[in-house]
């Protein structure tokens, strides 16, 4: 039968961790809270993981976040990367995001900006990583964080959270012999115990990493390597492997190995890469425009174009982002790419339309964005002239040149 997941901080106080292991199967330890400053490390931190090391106690880090935007959220992963360093994490690391004087009611949209900041810099840098928040929060502030391990805080007999969690912390009222006389008390499902895997291993040296101004290679590039590695932070490839082409679809600047291969194959570096084929512009076309064109595809992989056709206009109905054809013509007519198009008239933007920003894009006032939003679709909700607002469920994320912006449906 499954034991409680304990976590702890220097609120517990010192801790009798030989007394307490065989009443657990881990514990999430704080590591401290708010920026990378010494004085606001957890004075027990350093004791309590060496304890759970000494007694072979799977154990993971969370940080409590004082952050108000993206760039003190970075700052709080580098606080956390700091006290890792040097350490091999079995469990993920926590990112601990509450309402205090201090941070005061953020909106949802300034919450999803702090939580992917911090995350993306753990990532980076081979850490598993996950948020931790109530209910109230994962409901309200926190409904488009999706990409990360969920940690939620309700204290009830039963969770009513309708998205999938990993950890849930169900009373700050727990017993633990040798833990303080209330203790906070998780139960974890699935995989939990693994899914770190080979993640938050910061016991070695130094990753080699390639700065993002210098990555040769982004998201939809097909290339043809000699290897694989297993996370983006391993430093032994495995050469033994029955694929050597795929697809990058994820990217993390900064990590030894940063990108990864069809959602999971595993990931390469531009060392193994033996070959690749950038990703052609997509000349802002989008889903709706009317194309005028010479040749159609009959799928979106075919390598031969037929010249022979009836019909030489359509309007864009599906984009595969990636494919050699990546534009479906009148849901069925043919495929087409940018060397059989002879010229577009594009359909304007109108509310309710789902869009994504491009690489590369700022918001209307010229100043950057964070890095997340190009990730994400989300929903025209307002237009005036060429400048467009858009968000998602009725929480603005940013406004933006219609230029910048291209239809997905």
């Amino acid at each position: 039968m499954a034991k409680p997941i304990i976590d702890v901080s220097e609120h517990n106080g010192i801790l009798n961790w030989d007394l307490m292991k065989d009443q657990i199967d881990g514990a999430i330890i704080r590591c401290g809270y708010g920026g990378d400053i010494a004085s606001q490390d957890d004075k027990q931190y350093e004791r309590n993981v060496s304890e759970c090391t000494r007694l072979q106690i799977p154990y993971g880090v969370y940080l409590f976040s004082y952050a108000v935007n993206a760039q003190e959220a970075r700052g709080e992963a580098d606080h956390v990367l700091r006290l890792v360093k040097g350490k091999k994490l079995t469990l993920p690391i926590y990112y601990d995001l509450e309402h205090t004087d201090y941070v005061g009611d953020l909106s949802a949209a300034l919450y999803t900006q702090i939580a992917n900041a911090f995350c993306e810099r753990i990532e980076a840098a081979g850490g598993f990583v996950g948020i931790y928040a109530n209910l109230y929060y994962w409901q309200t502030k926190l409904m488009n964080v999706n990409a990360y391990s969920r940690w939620l805080a309700q204290w009830s007999d039963a969770p009513t959270l309708e998205q999938p969690f990993d950890l849930w912390q169900y009373t700050s009222s727990g017993v633990i012999a040798g833990s303080s006389a209330r203790s906070d008390l998780n139960k974890w499902y699935g995989d939990f115990m693994t899914m770190a895997k080979d993640h938050n291993d910061f016991s070695g040296d130094e990753p080699v990493i390639t700065p993002p101004d210098q990555m040769k290679y982004k998201v939809g590039d097909r290339v043809q390597f000699s290897a694989l590695y297993t996370s983006s932070t391993a430093a032994t490839p495995i050469t033994e492997i029955a694929v050597h082409e795929g697809v990058i679809t994820k990217v993390l600047p900064n990590a030894r190995n940063p990108y990864l291969i069809n959602d999971g194959t595993g990931w390469v570096n531009d060392a193994i890469i033996q070959t690749g084929s950038t990703t052609p512009p997509q000349q802002g076309y989008k889903v709706g425009d009317t194309l005028h064109f010479h040749a159609l595809y009959t799928s979106s992989t075919a390598t031969q174009p037929i010249t022979n056709i009836a019909v030489t206009q359509g309007t864009i109905t599906k984009i595969i982002n990636g494919a050699p054809n990546p534009y479906l013509i009148n849901n069925g007519t043919g495929w087409v790419n940018a060397s059989v198009i002879d010229s577009v008239t594009a359909s304007p933007l109108k509310v309710g339309d789902q869009v994504k920003v491009k690489a590369g894009a700022r918001d209307y006032n010229g100043t950057a964005l964070a890095p997340f939003v190009y990730q994400g679709i989300y929903t025209v909700m307002e237009i005036n002239a060429d400048r467009v607002v858009i968000g998602k469920n009725k929480q603005v994320t940013a406004a933006l040149k219609a230029s910048d912006l291209q239809r997905v449906s």
